[in-house]
């Protein structure tokens, strides 16, 4: 993942210099609805006096003029730029204290019109940013001579001097050593500052104990490569960071062959892409909830390139991130088969099979829950589906019906209890095409009027007893729903269905339970006697001791009564009648 980012940062560096690699944008003001503000301190350095403040919208394309590079957390930052939070202490402590030891002329002249106007800069600081919101994002820096920081090149050379001083000041640099990204025998650092999920301040991370200068050891990094690493990072979070239900994700290219493609050139693709998605609000297959998703495009690529998912969490309010799951090296091919699966699978049910479906069940533990806990095991399943890896399906069946359930007991005989049905079915079907569930091949010989229908699904519902409970549940939803259209209520057979947690002997006595109660409500026609049939003789070809799981069998219990209506259309077409 690491060599991805840095090609993808020297590509990027070409075509822009070091200090746009070192500026950064502040944390929060990269969203346009926080309606970030910048706040200048106006210094004019000929009449030797400060101005006044000056007050305008934070544009991201400014950001080289702004200077903001964050530095230490109780001293003043790379520039005398830095994210106002207290006027006092952000001018005192960030701006001001900035300017502490300096001994060019220039910058001791603006020192010195600061501090003489340090009350009256802090009144009005505070008066300006009276009329903004809280939780508005809000920039505190200079602006010399009507010129922003990054107009003057002794503030932009202190900024690159700054970066090499902030790694050398933390003691982890040692010279004459191999850089672990480009192998070449360089000063290196192991503390490059990139990544807010690696730090070197906690024991765990430093090699040797708690001697950070030992901490090279663990990630030694030359100045070019940091360099690298800042610029493919900044590429990435600006125009690579995708939503996949309530988490986020980060798409990491690499290019294997690097003759057939340049690297700025799989850059381009990839943010044309997405910009014209935006644009053009084009329709193209989606398997996440982001509507500017690119996997659809990059699964008709040729595997010279693969790609990485990075998954990653902000702990709290901090700005600190927890990688959550990295999936590696996923080729274009592995994307069409999944999306050819998804295909598949969309062509059969008439639906739209995504990673929702299966997120619906792996979000919260309970109803009661408003925050997801849950992530760990959905992410399993992401992880076995984009590599390949073979999923317990006795898990799955376990998560499926605890939220089948939860939604039979608080619907009625509709709503989302048959769209919950639908998604489970939808998602072990896209599984079962690409071979990551696995079910006991069983053959058993038996002509009957559903076999077109069963033949559909020809791992799932291959046992004679899974095609039986599969037609109870449809004939039971035909009971329900004549129970409904004549009480205008919850059908009271219900309770009959044992909250979904029906045994096998639970099942095998629930048939005549239904034709019982079908033949009072005379409304046992032939149709359904033909179901009751079918139901009784694969049953009966199953035999006893089915050894399928209590989870399983309800499932397609469930599933028969979701496709009740396409039980009913066969029986329909060979009845040629509308009334089963």
């Amino acid at each position: 993942m690491l060599t991805a980012i840095k090609e993808l940062g020297r590509a990027n560096r070409k075509t822009t210099d070091e200090l746009t690699t070192l500026i950064q944008t502040p944390k929060g003001f990269e969203k346009k609805e926080n309606d970030p503000k910048v706040i200048f301190i106006n210094v004019n350095t000929d009449r030797n006096r400060f101005t006044g403040i000056e007050l305008e919208d934070y544009d991201p394309g400014k950001k080289d003029k702004y200077l903001y590079r964050r530095g230490s957390s109780n001293g003043p930052d790379i520039a005398p730029s830095s994210i106002l939070t207290e006027a006092h202490k952000t001018f005192k402590g960030k701006i001001l204290s900035w300017f502490k030891d300096q001994t060019d002329p220039f910058l001791k002249k603006i020192q010195s019109i600061l501090e003489q106007n340090q009350d009256k800069i802090i009144e009005q600081v505070i008066k300006r940013a009276a009329d903004l919101k809280k939780n508005q994002g809000k920039l505190l820096t200079l602006k010399i001579n009507g010129k922003y920081l990054g107009d003057l090149e002794t503030f932009r050379e202190w900024v690159k001097r700054g970066v090499r001083a902030q790694v050398e000041n933390r003691g982890a640099v040692a010279k004459e050593k191999i850089c672990s990204l480009c192998g070449e025998r360089k000063e290196v650092s192991g503390d490059p500052r990139v990544f807010t999920f690696y730090t070197i301040d906690k024991p765990g991370f430093i090699t040797g104990g708690f001697d950070e200068k030992s901490a090279w050891k663990n990630f030694p990094l030359c100045y070019d490569c940091k360099l690298d690493l800042e610029a493919g990072w900044k590429f990435i979070k600006g125009n690579l960071k995708f939503k996949f239900y309530g988490l986020d994700y980060y798409l990491i290219p690499r290019q294997l062959i690097s003759k057939t493609i340049a690297k700025s050139d799989i850059m381009r693709i990839l943010v044309d892409t997405r910009k014209n998605i935006r644009l053009t609000r084009q329709v193209i297959k989606r398997i996440t909830d982001d509507e500017e998703e690119i996997l659809d495009i990059l699964k008709e690529k040729q595997d010279i390139i693969t790609l990485n998912l990075l998954f990653l969490k902000e702990e709290g309010g901090s700005s600190a991130q927890r990688i959550l799951l990295l999936i590696e090296d996923v080729f274009p091919s592995r994307l069409r088969e999944i999306f050819q699966a998804k295909d598949a699978v969309d062509k059969l049910l008439n639906g739209n099979f995504t990673f929702g479906c299966i997120r619906v069940f792996f979000r919260t533990s309970s109803p009661g829950k408003s925050q997801p806990d849950l992530d760990k095991y959905f992410l399993e399943i992401v992880n076995s589906i984009f590599k390949g890896v073979v999923i317990d399906k006795g898990l799955l069946f376990q998560f499926f019906m605890s939220e089948i359930r939860n939604r039979f007991l608080t619907e009625d005989n509709k709503g989302l209890f048959f769209a919950r049905v639908k998604d489970a079915l939808m998602a072990i079907l896209f599984l079962l095409k690409l071979n990551l569930v696995v079910f006991k091949e069983v053959k058993v010989m038996a002509d009957s009027r559903f076999d077109r229908f069963f033949e559909k699904y020809p791992a799932l519902l291959q046992h004679p007893a899974k095609k039986g409970v599969f037609l109870l549940g449809a004939l039971t939803q035909l009971l329900l729903n004549k129970q409904y259209a004549d009480r205008g209520s919850t059908p009271p057979f219900r309770k009959n269905l044992k909250s979904l947690k029906m045994s096998e002997s639970d099942l095998r006595a629930l048939l005549p339970k239904v034709q019982n109660k079908l033949e009072e409500y005379g409304a046992f026609t032939t149709g359904k006697k033909q179901i009751a049939s079918e139901i009784s003789k694969y049953l009966s070809i199953a035999g006893e001791n089915w050894k399928i799981p209590l989870e399983e069998l309800n499932f397609y219990f469930a599933c028969g009564m979701n496709m009740v209506n396409d039980v009913k259309s066969i029986i329909s077409e060979e009845q040629n009648t509308t009334e089963v």
